[in-house]
């Protein structure tokens, strides 16, 4: 059969089943598609949400294997089409949407992930499904699996799905090797990637198809309305703002399905919480840190037609189907295109229907922000998703990993050519592949043969392989512990308790300041007391922020001209109608304390007298700015001999100093001489928290330290130091330039500042512009003075410890028991049976005193600790008698015994001073107990 007569039948076979499956008219993407994947090309689907890009990849592969079944007469044995995608929740739902598809045409599919039980397992294995939905990280598990390589020979059909999600991860660079590891398996299968609209879409063709393959990239080139509304309630609090979601609910979607997506899991909690205790509307919380089983139940009810909010993250930002959404509420500025157009496509999810979002703010930097993003929706413009290039730590496992999968010795020349047919690797150099081959022999992960040049796996490569398939680093988590009220406030990471955790220090989290008691490594608990002011360089622990690119924070720029200069941009409709000019003016008031408004093509720079600390207006968003920061850091430092600390937003940044005062001349000095940028970034990394867990993250991934190790920042130096120049120095370098820097962009910025193309404008003030208090904000005047401790603290560790439970027991009959808590204990207790004034106190969960006090009131023997516990009863029994109540008040402080309860006793002087004493008491007790026996 001539190829035309070859296609035609197959064209009309898949026109046939998409009328099938009611696709009665295709989108454009579902049209410009299936004609590429008939023809065995490989492709890139590229289209916004509901444009029904899901059954333009799988239904044509669905037909054609259908097709050459029937062709041949019967049912040919193994895979014929891998389903990856990047969440285990995607799987499920990927199994859902496409198992009618596959069975009307009797074709089998299965899920192999992480949570797959061995019985579903071995059930893929004796009976191969005809497609095999799976993991990045499944994929690299089933390609060592020797019941698995048969099975994936007949292998025809690669489908990844989310692809804009995996590129700019290592999650995307090791699957860019796992599928060069497949074509030592089978050399005839295609690969069909899924995306929604990203900004490189030449890099993402050649993420796919590798460099020695072509890729069709398939567009959607109909932009999708998008209808979003931007509500702005300056200085409002999450309470207000969650007010008027709920009024708005009310009134205009009462009967409908609404997403409320917020950029961090804390907001999403915090936001959940206050809407469930404002209102009787259903409110449902979905993000990644609840468990598989609330999250499907979530997912489960949107699909039924749930009506209500549910409250959500990035969690539900990716290709679930969860049925019709009304609106979309986004809390605070998105931050990227990407991320508004993928949040708000979530509603309306059809392609012929426009998507219906709000953005509502709080503050005047989200405000212009979202103002510039959906001005760049509007425009079709969209970040660029930067890869990973070169990630050596990824190689080493895959390395490890060819090994595994081929059982005789491998020769190199023959995996290094393997491995640099992958886009993410095409820049590899022969000596970092043999250098990642060293470490991982000097380890013994593998037996490497210098003279043939030909490595073989160890004894050691299996461990090691299963332990580090993932990419994204294991991280411990330690609780933060109020020593005031002796609750649970949030938890940190391993990463920031290595670096900042010491005695004394001070760091923000959820808003509130903290200083550190003692960290109980054992327990992964941090002690902490609140402060009220804090020093004037306090680390602030919000979690990795969502970048803001430079196209964005360029358009931020332009905003803030158009509302300094209302008249004209009300001429060009630069401000959306519904603005009115009262409310504009408003705002634009946030800009009079500052001269010249900062954008693209100037900065300003604001010092302020008898302050160390400068603000530079930089617009240039999150990265250049950062790279700037470090670059001015290390400069500012090296010439004056004093450390200056740095932060940076989009926007800004802040150097400060305790040393010295700031200057001009200080600044303008990074610009008049001629440097390499990367190599004067690398050096400002020595010795920081950021390259520190690089290093340890690195390390890890390199089999060097175990899974579970807690962060240590000593022994990450001496891994730098130690391994410099190696894969993991350079390893550690790299990945964090790609997550936290752009040294391209700043080099192009300081080309343009010394030319004069960007000027820099400096100013003396009496004080900051209202521009650059969202900065200042983590930057607060220390205080010298010890802790004051309020009245408001005060109360709360009263109200504590009035509300402590304790079992109150006769010690001189032992018949009488109760529960109190300590405010309502009568003044003069007494023993209704016996009448004795001798009440011993114990915990509330203590089931053993009163038999103990039983047993010794008859005679009987006790051991040695039961004699200690009656004695400590009787001591506190005496204690009660002579104090009353105001015994049992101090006895409810944290590890207060009965000798400590006596020395404050004996010293009390009013309500006041005791609190505080309790309060001193409760901190040495927290800071000295791991030296105690008992």
């Amino acid at each position: 059969m001539d190829n035309n007569k070859y296609y035609k039948k197959f064209d009309a076979f898949v026109l046939e089943k998409f009328r099938k499956e009611s696709f009665e008219k295709l989108t454009y993407i579902q049209e410009q598609s299936y004609r590429a994947i008939i023809r065995r090309q490989n492709s890139l689907i590229v289209a916004p949400t509901g444009s029904g890009k899901t059954e333009a990849a799988i239904l044509p592969v669905i037909s054609m294997i259908s097709f050459e079944q029937q062709q041949d007469g019967q049912k040919r044995s193994g895979t014929k089409c891998l389903y990856i995608t990047p969440q285990r929740s995607l799987n499920n739902d990927v199994f859902r949407r496409i198992i009618k598809y596959a069975e009307s045409e009797n074709l089998r599919v299965d899920i192999r992930h992480g949570d797959t039980p061995y019985s579903k397992r071995k059930k893929i294995y004796e009976c191969p499904p005809d497609i095999l939905i799976t993991t990045p990280e499944s994929l690299a598990i089933i390609l060592v699996n020797e019941k698995m390589i048969p099975i994936l020979k007949s292998l025809e059909w690669i489908v990844i799905d989310e692809v804009h999600e995996l590129l700019p991860s290592k999650r995307g660079s090791y699957l860019s090797l796992c599928l060069q590891r497949l074509y030592l398996i089978s050399n005839s299968f295609c690969i069909i990637g899924i995306s929604a609209t990203i900004g490189n879409l030449e890099e993402a063709s050649r993420f796919i198809s590798g460099e020695q393959r072509k890729c069709a990239v398939l567009l959607d080139k109909t932009l999708r309305k998008y209808d979003i509304d931007i509500k702005h309630m300056d200085g409002s609090t999450i309470n207000e703002v969650s007010g008027f979601i709920l009024n708005l609910v009310k009134e205009q979607y009462s009967s409908s399905s609404i997403l409320l997506f917020t950029n961090t899991r804390d907001e999403s909690e915090f936001i959940g919480t206050v809407l469930k205790n404002q209102n009787n509307i259903p409110i449902h919380i979905h993000h990644g840190s609840l468990s598989k089983e609330v999250r499907e139940e979530t997912e489960n009810l949107l699909r039924s037609g749930f009506v209500g909010i549910v409250v959500c993250t990035s969690s539900l930002e990716l290709g679930l189907d969860i049925g019709s959404i009304d609106l979309v509420i986004h809390y605070g500025s998105p931050r990227q295109v990407s991320k508004l157009i993928q949040r708000i496509g979530r509603s309306k999810h059809t392609r012929r229907s426009s998507a219906k979002g709000m953005i509502i703010t709080n503050t005047f930097d989200d405000f212009m922000e979202s103002i510039g993003i959906v001005k760049r929706v509007n425009k079709g413009s969209i970040e660029v998703q930067p890869l990973h290039i070169g990630a050596l730590d990824v190689l080493a496992h895959n390395v490890i990993g060819a090994t595994l999968q081929i059982k005789q010795p491998l020769p190199l020349g023959k995996l290094f050519d393997l491995f640099k047919s992958s886009y993410s690797f095409h820049s590899i150099s022969f000596l970092d592949f043999l250098d990642c081959i060293n470490l991982l022999s000097i380890t013994r992960l593998l037996k490497y043969d210098e003279e043939k040049q030909t490595i073989a796996r160890s004894g050691k490569s299996y461990r090691y392989y299963y332990e580090n398939v993932s990419t994204i680093p294991y991280v411990v988590k330690f609780e933060v512990i109020d020593s005031i009220s002796k609750k649970r406030i949030g938890s940190l990471d391993q990463q920031f308790v290595g670096d900042y955790g010491e005695k004394g220090n001070v760091f923000v989290l959820k808003g509130s300041q903290w200083r550190i008691l003692i960290i109980d490594e054992n327990k992964l608990q941090v002690h902490v007391e609140p402060l009220s002011g804090a020093p004037i360089n306090v680390p602030y622990w919000v979690g990795e922020m969502i970048p803001v690119d430079y196209d964005t924070a360029k358009m931020v720029g332009i905003a803030r001209e158009k509302l300094f200069d209302l008249h004209k941009s009300s001429q060009d409709n630069f401000f959306p109608p519904k603005f009115d000019l009262l409310f504009l003016k408003k705002l634009s008031e946030k800009l009079k304390s500052i001269k010249i408004i900062p954008n693209a093509k100037n900065i300003v720079i604001e010092s302020v007298l008898n302050q160390n600390i400068v603000v530079i207006h930089s617009t240039f968003g999150s990265k250049i700015n950062n790279t700037l920061s470090s670059l001015l850091s290390t400069f500012i430092s090296s010439k004056m001999g004093y450390m200056i600390e740095t932060r940076s937003d989009p926007y800004r940044i802040l150097l400060s100093s305790n040393n010295v005062r700031l200057r001009k001349n200080h600044f303008l000095s990074l610009f008049e001489d001629e440097f390499d940028v990367e190599s004067v970034l690398i050096a400002s990394f020595l010795g920081t928290y950021n390259i520190n867990w690089k290093v340890w993250g690195v390390a890890k991934r390199f089999g060097l330290i175990s899974k579970e190790s807690v962060y240590d920042k000593k022994i990450a130096r001496i891994f730098y130091e130690k391994y410099h120049k190696t894969s993991i120095s350079k390893e550690s370098i790299r990945e964090l330039i790609h997550d936290k820097y752009d040294i391209e962009k700043t080099t192009m910025i300081i080309a343009k500042i010394k030319s004069e193309e960007i000027v820099v404008h400096w100013f003396e003030k009496d004080e900051f512009s209202e521009l650059a208090q969202s900065i200042l904000a983590h930057a607060k005047k220390s205080i010298s003075a010890p802790l004051n401790i309020e009245s408001g603290v005060l109360e709360l560790i009263k109200e504590r410890l009035s509300k402590t439970k304790h079992k109150l027991i006769c010690i001189r009959c032992g018949k009488w028991e109760r529960m109190y808590e300590t405010k309502d204990i009568p003044e003069n207790i007494r023993c209704p049976f016996c009448k004795s004034k001798l009440i011993a106190a114990t915990f509330w969960s203590d089931m053993e005193l009163k038999n103990i006090i039983a047993r010794k009131l008859q005679g009987s023997s006790l051991s040695k600790e039961e004699e200690n516990k009656f004695d400590r009863a009787w001591k506190i029994a005496s204690l009660i008698n002579n104090f009353g109540k105001l015994a049992i008040f101090v006895l409810s402080g944290h590890g207060i015994g009965a000798d400590t309860c006596a020395r404050i006793l004996r010293n009390y002087v009013d309500d006041g001073s005791l609190l505080k004493t309790i309060y001193e008491t409760e901190k040495q007790y927290v800071m000295t107990r791991g030296f105690w026996n008992t």
